[in-house]
C-alpha cells in the first residue's frame, strides 16, 4: 500500500580522521618530553674573549646587589636615567652585564628589562677566561 521511500545511507570514512588525530597526538607527546632540565650552571668562566670597544657599557653587579656603570657606583633607582643618557648619543650601544657568581637573577633581570625599554637591544655576559 505505502511504500516508504529509501533513505540513502550516508557515511564519512572514519580512517583519515584517526590517522590525523592519532598523528597529532604523537606530535604533542614528543614535544612536550623537550622539556628544559634544571641544571646548576656556574657562568663566571668561560673560554673567548669580550669586546672592550668604545660603544660598550659596562653594567657590573657584585653579590650584595651593588650597581655600578662604567666603574661609578650607581643606585637601582638612577639606572634607568644613566643608561639613557649613556646611549642617547649612539642608538647601538651594548651592554656588558658583568656579574658575581652569587648575585641575584631577579635582580639581573629587571636590569635587562629596564635597559631593553630604554632601547638597548645588544646585550652581552662578561666572563673570566677559563684557566
Amino acid at each position: 500500500m505505502f511504500a516508504r521511500p529509501k533513505r540513502l545511507t550516508t557515511s564519512i570514512d572514519m580512517a583519515p580522521l584517526i590517522d590525523v588525530v592519532f598523528l597529532l597526538l604523537i606530535f604533542f607527546m614528543l614535544t612536550s618530553s623537550f622539556t628544559l632540565p634544571s641544571l646548576q650552571v656556574k657562568l663566571p668562566t668561560a673560554k673567548g674573549q669580550t669586546d672592550t670597544s668604545p660603544e660598550v657599557i659596562l653594567v657590573a653587579v657584585d653579590a650584595q646587589g651593588s650597581i655600578t656603570i662604567q666603574g661609578s657606583p650607581v643606585p637601582l633607582s638612577q639606572f634607568d636615567e644613566t643608561i639613557r643618557a649613556l646611549s642617547q648619543d649612539n642608538s647601538d650601544r651594548k651592554i656588558h652585564f658583568r656579574g658575581d657568581q652569587k648575585m641575584n637573577y631577579g635582580l639581573f633581570v629587571d636590569l635587562m628589562d629596564r635597559a631593553r625599554q630604554i632601547g638597548i637591544v645588544q646585550f652581552n655576559l662578561v666572563h673570566e677566561p677559563r684557566k
